[in-house]
């Protein structure tokens, strides 16, 4: 008979010292070799753990909502700064999963504790930021999440969110802009481009995008050069990046899934629909005839006359921006052959045109929204305000007739820390983008088709625009861990209410508000808890169980109960067996041992990292009875 004792470190019970040795997977090397007499047997004598007060974590309690925007309803500390519904708002709130859904890729539910719970929180939010003031980088984010601590007793209160947006931009200079076709079918092959000029090569002219960095909400400024555009179709514009659809025929074409483009025929497609298809932008300017027109996207839910039909989904209504209301443009629109640049710029949530004269170099307020409002201008003289999936718009240009036509885009400002665009992870980052990849496009249209957005409708939404240190003016972040019937049904499977700390406050009342910043923090101290049983795995032995739950044979040789031996379920545990469970270990013949390698690990053979400071196991050796 044999009694084996095993841990993790030979120090006392510091933490600081026993955790850098593992106490959930250690390995005890013994300096002389141990024989073990043929047919054996081993059991659990006893064990001495350290568990923490856990989070238990599974599908069931890890969903929540990420809202950026103005805030909806009637919070007393947001007094003056709300909106009456979501139907107000032009975005809405985003799905997001602690952990990111990484934290059950292996059985489903885990144990973490409060470091590392607040880690998996934090990549939930990185995953579900989305608005580009936010983005920081490809897998990071300007939403900071910290446990938090009682400063007189260190006692764990809850978690703190902190959103911070990011002023900086980058103007992205001709030289390094290349743009990508994105014609029907891919059928541009008449162009070329050199340093952020396209020039056609034949009457079919080119469609393109560049797709390197969308512009920055924070004034951000797209110029186009079109001197020498020439006297076709031509347009410029910005837009969100499509996938391609199926258009029937065996076409595709770069649109989004609930584009109308039955639209082709009549006054409805003038200056949208050339060579035989839709040259699609979120806005543009368009040259039609001699004239400059500009088309925005959006629903239509009544018909508007000739040119104006209902459509399915989203249309590019036109702006008309001529009228008493437009000091600029009151009796006739811009003559195409008068100008040498358009400029788009993006105010948070409102986009202004403006035209550069080609006789001085003098600027024109070509359309905007508050501009144009003030002078009385109404519904669809205007544009509408930016909506969450047109966060992210590239610049797009396009041009057919008579060689060359030539479009230019002369500076493009982005935020610094928004990264390149790669066709594989821009999915991670833009709301539409991953609306697009996951089959989710349903709430984007929902968003799209709200009444201020809807040329058929007569509500007009005054965007909003940024404050005066660069954030976007009354927005706030806002945590939501329960289903919200004011914020949506976007909100059904929210459930983190109780495990994050937010029981009053299942939608989350910021703490403070800055120009640039919202802070939130838990509202109640979530519970910590240690429900799930724990087991303990000889790994280089020769004793065999079989885990029904996995399917598989294993090397776990004991159960610790989720109470030990005096009722505790947290801190130091004692477990010992009133009766020992021996599992013969197979030898007929005499075994060498060297070492003893044990692992805390859950019924799905995970590692339980949940563990601190010292473990100490002992095993008992004895020949089969």
């Amino acid at each position: 008979m044999s009694l084996v004792i095993t841990s993790n470190t030979s120090q006392e019970n510091t933490p600081e010292i026993s955790n850098a040795f593992k106490p959930f997977s250690y390995q005890n090397r013994l300096l002389n070799t141990m024989k073990i007499p043929p047919n054996s047997e081993i059991a659990l004598q006893s064990a001495k753990i350290n568990k923490n007060g856990l989070f238990v974590l599974d599908r069931t309690n890890a969903d929540f909502c990420h809202y950026f925007g103005t805030p909806i309803g009637d919070h007393l500390a947001l007094v003056g700064t709300e909106i009456a519904s979501l139907e107000d708002s032009t975005t809405q709130p985003f799905r997001g999963v602690i952990g990111a859904g990484e934290a059950f890729g292996a059985g489903g539910k885990n144990e973490r504790n409060i470091d590392d719970m607040a880690d998996d929180l934090q990549r939930g939010f990185n995953k579900c930021a989305f608005h580009p003031s936010l983005i920081n980088g490809t897998d990071d984010s300007f939403i900071d999440v910290e446990a938090l601590y009682d400063a007189t007793t260190n006692a764990f209160k809850g978690f703190e969110i902190e959103t911070t947006q990011s002023t900086a931009t980058t103007t992205r200079a001709a030289a390094d802009i290349v743009f990508t076709d994105i014609s029907k079918n891919n059928e541009s092959t008449g162009f070329t481009q050199n340093a952020g000029f396209v020039t056609s090569t034949n009457k079919q002219g080119f469609f393109v995008q560049n797709r390197e960095y969308p512009i920055s909400q924070n004034k951000g400024n797209a110029v186009f050069d079109i001197n020498n555009a020439g006297a076709g179709g031509w347009m410029v514009g910005l837009s969100r990046i499509n996938k391609p659809i199926d258009i029937g025929d065996g076409d595709y074409a770069y649109y989004p899934d609930y584009f109308d483009f039955s639209r082709t025929t009549g006054s409805a497609v003038s200056g949208r629909y050339v060579g035989k298809q839709f040259r699609f932008a979120d806005i543009q300017v368009v040259r039609v005839g001699t004239q400059l027109k500009i088309f925005q996207s959006g629903s239509r839910g009544a018909s508007g006359g000739a040119g104006a039909p209902i459509v399915n989904g989203i249309y590019m209504n036109e702006v008309d921006y001529v009228g008493n209301f437009n000091g600029n443009f009151k009796t006739d629109y811009a003559t195409a052959a008068d100008w040498s640049k358009v400029d788009f710029q993006l105010d948070n949530e409102e986009i202004s045109i403006t035209l550069t004269k080609k006789s001085d170099g003098s600027k024109v307020l070509m359309a905007d929204f508050s501009t144009l409002k003030a002078g009385g201008g109404g519904k669809n003289n205007v544009i509408n305000p930016v909506n969450a999936a047109q966060w992210a718009m590239y610049p797009v240009c396009g041009a057919t007739g008579a060689v060359p036509r030539v479009i230019g885009l002369d500076s493009l400002e982005h935020y610094t820390n928004y990264p390149t665009y790669t066709d594989t992870r821009y999915g991670e980052y833009d709301w539409w983008a991953w609306s697009q990849e996951n089959n989710q496009t349903v709430f984007c249209r929902e968003l799209e088709q709200r009444p201020w957005n809807d040329a058929g409708s007569t509500k007009l939404l005054t965007p909003q625009k940024t404050n005066i240190s660069g954030g976007m003016n009354g927005y706030d972040s806002i945590v939501i861990t329960a289903k919200s019937k004011i914020y949506g049904d976007s909100t059904n499977e929210c459930s983190s209410i109780r495990l994050l700390g937010f029981e009053t406050q299942p939608v989350s009342i910021p703490l403070s508000s800055t120009a640039l910043g919202t802070k939130n923090q838990s509202s109640t101290v979530p519970k910590l808890i240690s429900n799930i049983s724990l087991f303990i795995r000889l790994n280089n032995f020769t004793q065999n169980s079989m885990n029904a739950r996995q399917g598989t044979s294993s090397k776990i040789v004991a159960h610790l109960p989720r109470f030990d031996n005096s009722g505790n379920e947290t801190g130091g545990l004692y477990f010992e067996p009133h009766e020992k469970t021996y599992l013969a270990l197979n030898n007929p013949d005499e075994i060498l041992i060297n070492s003893f390698d044990v692992d805390f690990v859950y019924e799905n053979e995970q590692l339980c990292t949940a563990l601190s400071g010292k473990s100490i196991v002992c095993f008992h050796i004895r020949k089969s009875k």
